[in-house]
């Protein structure tokens, strides 16, 4: 039986990521509009008060009601971007990645919520926040790699992660949303970059050479003087 040419482009679903879309698809279906629903998402000034402490975590995995078709959206990011980073890193270490980042990213709501009252009465949930942490991770981890977007647009991959991150985030506001909707989100991108990039490992790597690199340089060098200026 001949293959179909198109499920062959597919990539891989890998089983963190399916994992994590089915626990979003199941939780927003079986629950977004439940009465349960509303101790699940995430209020901030509710959290303040020390009521509903397990919602920083919990909101991840719920799109509430009228945003139940954002599950799309999660599905697509972890099928199509997730796969890369899973395969590289294992499961384990992808899926701590982007839960940490969602979680961040809602504690940083609720610590927020302490200086600006504004956020304290904005209820804020979904796993757009891992997806973006996903996206962002993405983007630093293919750089300038060419992808081919539906085997027609090329785009590398940091550019395609600045679109859906963009478009993340100007979207909900364009809409009328209150701006505190956007504070996990962008938290959590942040997050991912700052983990995935690590740029304090560069800062490191630009002083002196230690260790090691003194011992490999000792046996091709003979060096006078042990002087920094003169290593220098």
């Amino acid at each position: 039986m001949a293959r179909n040419p198109l499920l062959s482009r597919l990539p891989r679903f890998h089983r963190g990521a399916f994992a994590l879309c089915l626990v979003t698809v199941l939780l927003t279906m079986m629950l977004a509009d439940q009465p349960i629903a509303e101790q699940l998402v995430l209020h901030p000034g509710e959290v303040l008060k020390g009521r509903g402490l397990w919602q920083p975590v919990t909101a991840n995995f719920l799109f509430p009601e009228g945003r139940v078709a954002m599950v799309v959206g999660t599905i697509l990011v972890q099928w199509f971007l997730a796969g890369a980073l899973e395969g590289h890193w294992g499961t384990r270490k992808y899926l701590t990645l982007v839960i940490g980042c969602g979680v961040a990213g809602h504690a940083a709501s609720v610590v927020l919520a302490l200086f600006v009252p504004a956020v304290a009465a904005v209820p804020v949930a979904g796993a757009t926040a891992m997806d973006l942490a996903a996206v962002v991770a993405f983007g630093a981890f293919m750089g300038a790699r060419p992808l081919a977007v539906g085997g027609v647009l090329p785009l590398s991959g940091r550019t395609l992660a600045i679109i859906i991150a963009v478009l993340s985030i100007v979207s909900p506001l364009a809409r009328g949303a209150p701006w505190p909707v956007v504070v996990p989100l962008l938290v959590s991108m942040l997050v991912a970059l700052l983990v995935v990039t690590q740029p304090w490992r560069r800062v490191r790597k630009s002083g002196k050479v230690r260790g090691r690199g003194r011992k490999k340089q000792a046996a091709h060098l003979r060096v006078i003087r042990p002087d920094d200026e003169l290593l220098n």
